[in-house]
């Protein structure tokens, strides 16, 4: 049997391979490799003191780094409050001993080797160990690039979901499930499409923004075969928006590629109106819906990037009042230990007298709205499943 370590480069290996060949059509030649994961090859890009370095490689130790030399040329270099740099390079504060190692508590809904069901219907399917950036929030920081190997369990999942009728919707995660490689990714589509009770199929990643090289032509071709395929990109700043980004989204959503966004609020980085509000309005320009908000899971390793809930509620907001609705993602929050998600907003309704309903919007006037609508009583329409005697 292979190693880890040589499976993780194959992985790597296809992607490097690939872009190469793309380069050498474009006339150009690739002088380095694609992804950088010490502070020595870091520090060829972006000025690092003795003692940064250091840093790197101690936290490295406990949690991998690993950085594309695309999202590595975003950093900038006079800064160091950067988002880039903030979201991609380890510091000593990922040491504290705040948070849990595994706070949504995924350990205990795992059905398969890989498969995670928290909800009725639809679970969340780990294809990958891999990703083309470690992010320093991540909430599968005690897994993504170190194990367990997700990979070697694809077959038994898709075992298991063959006979799993109940579930009609499946998520791929992991890690980023398009570090798998095309032909292990098709692999996936292809058993998912022929079951049949499996109707939605999402699949969540971060390489547009920072590996926009890698969302390589197998993939358009590939989502547009098993299609609609709905594609949920983490994107969490404005400086993520960059030309490569767009020209990625504009062929995904040729390839009818159905596009959707989740952003995690993070301090010091996207915790302010007007950062946020860039950001959510270009991703609707560029065709990309807003879908959730995501505060900062009670991980281990993150703890430092937490914003107050009542911060994130008064951004959402202003984000009411300043943009447009269509921008607008759910604010939500997983409940540590597994409870599953809730949404997070202001309370917008104030107060009840009678009929009336004392509301305030989103500036903060309040007015009035006359709750006398009927009684709703069931159509017996049978939608619920529930046998219906009708009379």
């Amino acid at each position: 049997m292979r190693d880890a370590g040589q499976r993780i480069e194959e992985t790597i290996s296809f992607q490097s391979s690939r872009l190469q060949e793309l380069n050498e059509k474009k006339g150009g030649s690739l002088a380095t490799p694609s992804f950088i994961s010490n502070a020595r090859e870091l520090s060829r890009l972006v000025p690092l003191t003795e003692a940064e370095r250091r840093e790197i490689d101690l936290v490295s130790k406990t949690y991998p780094f690993r950085i594309p030399q695309f999202y590595a040329s975003l950093i900038d270099r006079e800064s160091q409050g950067c988002p880039i740099r903030l979201q991609a390079l380890p510091t000593l504060a990922e040491l504290g001993p705040e948070g849990r190692e595994d706070p949504l508590a995924e350990g205990d809904i795992e059905v398969a080797p890989s498969f995670l069901t928290r909800y009725p219907h639809r679970g969340v399917f780990l294809v990958s160990s891999q990703c083309a950036m470690y992010c320093r929030f991540c909430n599968r920081k005690r897994s993504v690039g170190r194990g367990p190997r997700w990979e070697d369990s694809i077959e038994t999942t898709l075992r298991y979901l063959d006979g799993a009728r109940e579930i009609n919707e499946v998520i791929l995660s992991g890690g980023d499930p398009l570090m798998l490689g095309a032909a292990r990714l098709i692999h996936i589509l292809d058993r998912l499409r022929s079951q049949r009770h499996i109707r939605v199929i999402r699949i969540s990643t971060r390489m547009p923004v920072v590996f926009p090289e890698g969302v390589v032509d197998e993939y358009r071709l590939a989502f547009r075969k098993y299609g609609p395929i709905w594609l949920v990109i983490h994107i969490n700043h404005p400086k993520e928006v960059t030309p490569e980004f767009c020209e990625v989204v504009t062929k995904l959503r040729e390839a009818g590629v159905l596009l959707v966004s989740q952003t995690v609020l993070l301090r010091g980085i996207n915790d302010c109106s007007h950062v946020l509000g860039k950001l959510l309005q270009e991703l609707v320009q560029v065709g990309v819906k807003p879908y959730y908000l995501f505060q900062l899971d009670d991980v281990s390793g993150a703890q430092h990037f937490k914003v107050k809930v009542r911060s994130g509620m008064n951004l959402m907001r202003a984000l009411r009042r300043d943009i447009s609705g269509l921008c607008i993602p759910h604010y939500a929050l997983d409940i540590t230990g597994g409870l599953g998600k809730v949404p997070l907003d202001y309370r917008y309704l104030r107060n009840r007298k009678g009929k009336a309903l004392l509301l305030e919007n989103a500036a903060g006037v309040t007015g009035t709205y006359v709750d006398d609508g009927g009684q709703s009583r069931c159509s017996k329409c049978g939608s619920c499943g529930k046998k219906v005697t009708r009379t």
